[in-house]
């Protein structure tokens, strides 16, 4: 099965992170570029507040939801310095949720 990206305005972004949760959030990576910080959170609570910080930081520069083999993957680049990566179990959910479709 291809992969089926769909883009998701910058603004939406914040919005959706606070209520990630409700979204059955199975892990998140956080990746920063410029900082070593990100290596040592171990829980996905630590990894989740840590991807919030760097959202009310920085701008986002691009965000999309891959849907590949049931799967969704939230990924969003935050100044091309931080990469968050967080896999849903319910994103068709959030997809209704945050009116987000294929472009």
């Amino acid at each position: 099965m291809e992969p089926r990206i769909h883009e998701i305005p910058p603004e939406k972004v914040r919005g959706i992170f606070e209520e990630l949760e409700r979204y059955g959030m199975v892990n998140i990576e956080v990746e920063n570029l410029a900082s070593l910080f990100d290596d040592m959170l171990d829980s996905t609570e630590e990894r989740l507040r840590y991807a919030r910080e760097k959202l009310e930081e920085g701008n986002v520069d691009k965000a999309v939801l891959v849907v590949k083999d049931g799967r969704g993957i939230l990924v969003v680049k935050i100044e091309n310095v931080v990469e968050i990566r967080a896999e849903l179990e319910d994103y068709g959910r959030l997809m209704r949720d945050w009116n987000i479709g294929e472009r």
